[in-house]
């Protein structure tokens, strides 16, 4: 795996961590007491694809991206076509099922269980203050992946007259939202 590392104008392909600082270091911008070496081992060491905006100062970053494109030319031609198709168009998406944000996008369609806890707004004393209250809510559903499983289901809940619309949902990637497939959908010819 490389490193594509830029600095506005100025870009590297490098091979590690250690030529990523060096490449910063030869831009007269960057100081580098400023950059966050811990933050930057812990990008490089994770399985996160995406990709990774250091801070320089508070108007100013760095940008790092994870490729297995053996030159800066290569990385340069797989970008353009990239940026080639129109907003909107289908182009396929990079899946790794081993993250969590592989796994809610993987498409799948067929019956899902999945659940959460959100927190419900609930009518408190006579001042008329709300209490939030944890809250399960599980169901089984159609669905095409863990993330329109999630949408779904919030979708659902905002829905419901019993339920107060300043009821607070939990993010999609925390522990508190949980999905499984089910069975696959035979679908009639």
């Amino acid at each position: 795996m490389n490193l594509y590392v830029r600095f506005f104008d100025k870009e590297a392909l490098v091979p590690d961590e250690e030529a990523v600082l060096d490449f910063l270091a030869t831009i007269p911008q960057i100081r580098m007491e400023s950059i966050s070496e811990k933050k930057l081992h812990k990008y490089l060491e994770g399985d996160s694809r995406y990709p990774f905006k250091g801070k320089i100062d508070d108007r100013n970053y760095y940008l790092v991206i994870k490729t297995e494109e053996p030159t800066l030319e290569a990385f340069q031609m797989a970008q353009q076509a990239i940026n080639q198709h129109p907003v909107g168009s289908m182009r396929k998406v990079e899946v790794h099922p081993e993250s969590r944000e592989g796994m809610l996008n993987m498409e799948h369609y067929g019956w899902y269980e999945a659940g959460l806890i959100f927190k419900r707004a609930m009518p408190g004393d006579e001042n008329r203050k709300f209490a939030y209250v944890d809250t399960p809510f599980r169901a089984r559903l159609k669905a095409y992946s863990g993330m329109d499983c999630y949408n779904r289901i919030v979708a659902h809940l905002k829905a419901r007259p019993e339920v107060d619309p300043r009821s607070q949902y939990p993010s999609v990637k925390g522990k508190n939202f949980e999905f499984r497939f089910v069975a696959e959908i035979e679908e009639k010819a």
